[in-house]
């Protein structure tokens, strides 16, 4: 479950090395975000090859979560790191390549 101010992992090479959650969209009054689900952040930290600058603000799509998502199957998927994929504002994907 993603909310306001959660600091997220970037799993693109668009040069952001994380992330932090300013508001997570689609609904009114809408508090946590799910895999798969459009947020907006502000980028934090940076890596050597980079797009963006620090606090650029962009949209994003969760792509990973530390909170466990159950199927319908009764099986569950869980990971050790939030993650998300920055996109610009056409929603396309910022970087070339996505990680994991």
């Amino acid at each position: 479950m993603i909310q306001m101010q959660t600091k997220l992992k970037a799993a693109d090479n668009s040069g952001a090395k994380f992330a932090q959650c300013i508001k997570t969209l689609k609904g009114f009054n809408r508090v946590y975000a799910y895999c798969g689900d459009f947020i907006l952040i502000s980028v934090k930290n940076l890596r050597l090859i980079r797009k963006v600058k620090v606090g650029e603000i962009h949209l994003g799509v969760v792509s990973r979560l530390a909170k466990e998502t159950h199927f319908l199957d009764g099986s569950f998927s869980k990971f050790n790191k939030n993650a998300l994929i920055i996109l610009n504002k056409k929603k396309r994907v910022l970087g070339t390549r996505l990680f994991g």
